[in-house]
């Protein structure tokens, strides 16, 4: 019995504890590799288009932190719920938690009741979508930086800021209404 009671405490510990704090890793860490480019085209764009580059420098690492939430919490549910799937079925196999049945069967339920609470959450907060339109947002942006580089970008900066308000409005119909992309963003035409 006290074998057991261990096993459950190793338990709790791992998913009160290790999982919270591998989740809190991978939230404020992820994605601070992404637009090391962007930073460096930041500091060689010219000084009347300086304050453009750090617009689309804000808003691409807005995005892209989102992106990066958003994407833990839909994989996060995605692979919590299947795996709270398959523990309610090897809950019911198992013959390791001795005699006592009943407990086996509710252990059995919260976990197949808790996997179907994250794939409705899931569904219903159209967490993919939100993801997507963040990232989607995030690499137009980045593409776009690249535009500032170019001698005659002086000339297209009103083209510039409103492409960068065409991705800013798509990223936000995207969040809201959880339409696809309608076409890949596009840099300044000429």
């Amino acid at each position: 019995m006290k074998q057991n009671r261990w096993r459950t405490g190793l338990v709790l510990l791992i998913v009160l504890v290790v999982v919270p704090f591998a989740g809190w890793l991978i939230w404020n860490n992820l994605g601070q590799t992404r637009g090391v480019a962007l930073g460096h085209i930041v500091g060689q764009t010219p000084a009347p288009l300086a304050g453009l580059a750090e617009l689309i420098s804000g808003a691409y690492h807005e995005y892209r932190a989102n992106a990066v939430r958003w994407s833990f919490v839909y994989f996060g549910c995605l692979f919590g719920s299947a795996f709270l799937s398959a523990l309610a079925g090897v809950i019911l196999k198992l013959e390791s938690f001795g005699r006592n049945e009943k407990r086996q069967r509710d252990l059995a339920a919260l976990s197949a009741a808790l996997a179907a609470l994250l794939i409705t959450l899931t569904s219903i907060g159209a967490f993919e979508q939100k993801w997507r339109a963040n990232r989607h947002a995030a690499d137009a942006l980045e593409a776009l930086s690249f535009e500032l580089l170019k001698p005659d970008a002086q000339g297209r900066q009103a083209r510039i800021l409103a492409d960068v308000q065409r991705i800013v409005t798509e990223r936000g119909n995207q969040v809201l209404t959880a339409a696809p992309p309608a076409t890949p963003a596009q840099p300044a035409a000429d």
